[in-house]
């Protein structure tokens, strides 16, 4: 399996249920900063702030990406393939949408009522940034890095869960 990054949103990104069964929610969003997260390759320690822009129409255009419940493949509640399919995702000035109707399978249920009771309250993205120039790093005073994530290179799943990173 390629190696791929998570990252974990609260508060206005929570997940919601907009409708009987209609789950929607900001997988990410733009210009928040992140907890300080560890980065094992360069023995560092870094904040990280997703860029307006990082996503694009022709990235979901070319991505295969599963909702799913905290980033479990067994855990499939939608996806959109080549921007079609059960799951929505819409790019706009806050970040990254999705939108899907929770399957009347366990997982489902188990989505629509843990999101209804508050539960679960994170949403998250499973994502590579990995090209150059995708991603540029600044030392701050602090000792730690800031790391600029200006394009997302390849999208993996969108994700419900309830330990949300920034």
């Amino acid at each position: 399996m390629e190696k791929y990054e998570i990252r974990s949103f609260g508060g206005d990104a929570a997940p919601k249920l907009t409708e009987e069964r209609t789950i929607e929610g900001y997988a990410a969003v733009y210009n928040q900063r992140s907890e300080v997260l560890y980065d094992f390759v360069n023995n560092r320690r870094f904040i990280e702030v997703i860029e307006p822009g990082a996503f694009t129409e022709e990235l979901i255009q070319n991505s295969d990406v599963r909702a799913l419940i905290e980033h479990s493949s067994g855990r499939l509640l939608a996806r959109s393939r080549n921007g079609k399919g059960t799951l929505a995702l819409e790019i706009d000035d806050y970040g990254l949408k999705y939108r899907f109707v929770a399957p009347n399978t366990e997982e489902g249920n188990y989505a629509a009522e843990m999101i209804k009771r508050g539960d679960i309250s994170g949403s998250s993205f499973a994502y590579r940034s990995d090209k150059p120039g995708s991603v540029v790093w600044e030392k701050q005073d602090n000792k730690i890095w800031l790391r600029k994530v200006l394009r997302i290179d390849k999208l993996y799943d969108v994700t419900i869960t309830a330990y949300p990173a920034y």
